[in-house]
């Protein structure tokens, strides 16, 4: 069983066994598809741009953990990034920023805009899921839902990819 991304030269990825559950299998799959296409595509990033990435990924670790150490959820207060975090760190800061690369030009090139509706449409998503008021969302996002925008943008690209990748069986 195989996988061929249309419109990105013809890649083929093989579907991962021992995926536990459907959901796990998709994951498995788009993760697959999206390795594919960076591989598929030359894209320099250039190095002091990818050490900030890893850097700035570093503090967000590191405030993810005080603030898991703060409510209890975990036993220890920073994250001191040894060399070989940052090796890692700085590998998947690579991934992410050649993916952000590819995403935003599938936005430009197949011109995806978001919809004030499709704004309000997520908020309201979000204010079922964490069980608040729309208005509550608008209050932290802001009126206009502007922040929202870019993620539904990176979602459509990342929907459009997926929606053309077609399962050989």
């Amino acid at each position: 069983m195989g996988i061929v991304v249309k419109h990105y030269k013809g890649v083929e990825v093989t579907r991962m066994k021992n995926a536990v559950s459907e959901k796990k299998a998709e994951i498995q799959i788009r993760d697959a598809i999206l390795d594919k296409i960076l591989d598929a595509n030359d894209i320099d990033i250039p190095q002091n741009v990818i050490d900030e990435e890893a850097s700035r990924m570093a503090m967000e670790r590191q405030h993810q953990m005080k603030y898991e150490s703060l409510a209890g959820t975990c036993d220890f207060d920073y994250f001191y990034p040894r060399e070989e975090d940052m090796a890692e760190l700085k590998e998947e800061a690579c991934k992410y920023l050649k993916t952000e690369v590819i995403l935003r030009g599938i936005i430009d090139a197949e011109r995806f805009e978001v919809t004030i509706d499709e704004l309000e449409a997520e908020a309201q998503v979000i204010a079922t899921r964490e069980q608040i008021s729309i208005e509550m969302v608008k209050d932290f996002l802001g009126e206009n839902l502007e922040s929202l925008r870019n993620d539904l943008l990176i979602r459509k690209a990342l929907d459009f990819i997926y929606d053309n990748a077609v399962i050989q069986m």
